[in-house]
């Protein structure tokens, strides 16, 4: 399915439904645990040495793998596999998930929310988005709401993620508050003293708030520089290059036409954006930033080769190649910051 919902995942979102119809949406946030059930997540994971499908002749067969050098995870629920890892990958269980989020929510003082829940693939990735208090970036009623990202893979491939991020209220888009925020990303892998680092982790996301502080202070800072038509011109160009490579001036390919014409559609966008964005908030390197991104997110991102479904692409906004090209953007703004 191009949502990459399958039968056997689940979805909780709060007060709004998603794109495709499917979750279940309920009045105000769920608690972690609630949001777990809500959105079927109550298995765990388990570990299993026999692989069982259809793998030819339409019968299904078992393989038995050595522990030795591979184990198969498999969900406690259905019994359906998840991944072949190797001996040394330590599951990190829903549970150990939701409590990770209960405990940002205690250290925020119910400040902290949960967005939404869910998994996708058949429960090989797992998230909770949770949603802190609103903060004022720019000119007045220019607001952005912080989130923070949990993500976690059952297959091998994702590590244990947090990732602060946030969402302009404006334009609803989505970008990375500490303005280049793969730095700030957690990353923790599936070994065997995965456990032993949950409290570095916990540790870790209950500085959300300084994260959160950090990215409203250059954010501030960029609202506070005026810039010209012509800078702003040349910071589009800029990102556009650094996501693309040199825009041709001479189309001797088909990609060069490609590139060409994308390059020519995002100044296009940017301008729009920003036109109607300066007669609110002014002409600054904050609105001229988020013109692009605006861009990146909503229109690059429908061609890319790297997000073709949108379901990847929303994904991809929050920990992917989108939300990469969106902090290469905010990081080649700040670098004007006067």
């Amino acid at each position: 399915m191009a949502h990459e919902l399958h039968s056997n995942d689940g979805l909780v979102l709060a007060n709004e439904g998603a794109w495709h119809g499917l979750g279940t949406v309920v009045k105000g946030a769920p608690n972690p645990f609630a949001a777990l059930r809500l959105a079927g997540l109550e298995w765990s994971v388990e570990e299993s040495d026999t692989l069982t499908g259809v793998f030819g002749a339409g019968s299904t067969d078992e393989f038995r793998v050595s522990t030795d050098t591979a184990k198969v995870l498999v969900r406690s629920d259905d019994k359906s596999v998840l991944g072949v890892v190797g001996p040394d990958y330590q599951p990190f269980q829903n549970q150990q998930l939701a409590e990770l989020a209960d405990s940002l929510r205690k250290a925020g003082d119910g400040a902290v929310e949960v967005e939404s829940a869910g998994s996708i693939k058949g429960g090989k990735r797992v998230w909770m988005l949770l949603r802190g208090k609103s903060v004022e970036f720019g000119g007045a009623g220019d607001s952005t709401v912080p989130y923070l990202f949990l993500a976690n893979g059952h297959d091998g491939s994702l590590a244990l993620k947090a990732i602060p991020t946030g969402v302009r209220v404006v334009c609803s888009n989505t970008f990375h508050l500490a303005l280049g925020a793969r730095r700030n990303a957690m990353s923790f892998r599936h070994t065997l003293n995965l456990n032993n680092r949950v409290d570095e982790l916990a540790t870790c996301i209950k500085n959300w708030e300084n994260t959160i502080d950090k990215g409203a202070q250059v954010a501030r800072a960029m609202a506070a520089t005026p810039v010209t038509r012509e800078k702003v011109q040349a910071l589009w160009i800029d990102v556009i290059q650094r996501l693309d490579g040199e825009i041709p001036t001479k189309v001797k390919t088909g990609w060069d036409e490609r590139r060409k014409d994308r390059a020519v559609a995002g100044l296009a966008h940017a301008s729009r954006v920003f036109d109607v964005e300066r007669q609110q908030f002014g002409a600054n390197l904050w609105v001229a930033a988020n013109a692009i991104t605006n861009w990146i997110q909503h229109e690059r991102a429908n061609e890319s080769v790297r997000t073709k479904d949108e379901s990847v692409r929303t994904y991809a906004a929050w920990d992917g190649t989108v939300s990469d090209d969106i902090s290469t953007a905010l990081d080649a703004a700040a670098e004007l910051i006067a």
